[in-house]
């Protein structure tokens, strides 16, 4: 089973979609997802408190092996100045059935943001231990802020009933010259539960956590939300 997942987790989006197949007889599929969150999360910055996001992602199948996804999202902070807007392109493949490679390349553009607009270039392999396990590696070079950033990370998903399943993921991140940081940056968790409304519709809320590995100005961060999720 394959998820429709944006470079490096635009809304922090690593679970499946829905338990059925996104993919079809069809070479595309096209998602859209809207939602809710307590705080905006990215690479352990607290980039802005309550805010809406939405997300549009095309996947272009090229053959059993090999598919492409292009995306597209917005997000705004509901009572404050932030706001980031997203374009992306990945491609990935798939090496006898467990293991998957690929390369990503985002640009965002931001307001009022601690880090800055610029595009992002990112590898990423990932390996599926069995149908409940998955670990993840990822390499990202930020031109924006000339950094680097480097995540690892293990999930589980164990489907509840034929309509609902839940995800939880953890991981450790590494960041090398962003904003006073260098080196171990955090431990990072989140929990969703996916219910499907219908095969293409799925409601999903979440918690997450963000914990500092080391002393600076942002603190750890706790937030929940939820996802509307659409399949075309």
């Amino acid at each position: 089973m394959r998820t429709l997942v944006g470079p490096g987790g635009f809304f922090m989006l690593g679970t499946i979609l829905l338990p059925a197949e996104v993919d079809s007889e069809i070479p595309l599929g096209i998602e859209a997802v809207t939602g809710l969150r307590s705080s905006y999360v990215h690479r352990g910055y607290e980039l802005a408190d309550t805010s809406l996001d939405f997300q549009m992602e095309a996947e272009i199948t090229l053959s059993d092996e090999t598919w492409i996804n292009l995306g597209l999202a917005h997000l705004a902070e509901s009572d404050g100045d932030f706001s980031e807007t997203s374009a992306y392109f990945e491609i990935s493949h798939q090496w006898h059935k467990k293991f998957i490679t690929g390369t990503s390349l985002t640009y965002r553009d931001r307001n009022s943001s601690l880090l800055k607009s610029g595009l992002d270039l990112g590898f990423f392999a990932a390996y599926s231990i069995n149908d409940d396990w998955k670990w993840r590696n990822e390499l990202n070079f930020d031109f924006g802020e000339d950094g680097v950033n480097f995540a690892t990370e293990i999930e589980w998903s164990q489907v509840i009933s034929d309509q609902s399943f839940v995800t939880i993921k953890s991981g450790i991140s590494f960041l090398s010259n962003y904003p006073d940081r260098d080196g171990l940056n955090d431990i990072f968790a989140r929990i969703a539960y996916t219910y499907a409304i219908s095969d293409r519709v799925a409601l999903t809320p979440f918690l997450g956590t963000s914990i500092q590995l080391q002393k600076h100005d942002n603190g750890d961060t706790t937030y929940g939300g939820f996802w509307f999720e659409v399949i075309f």
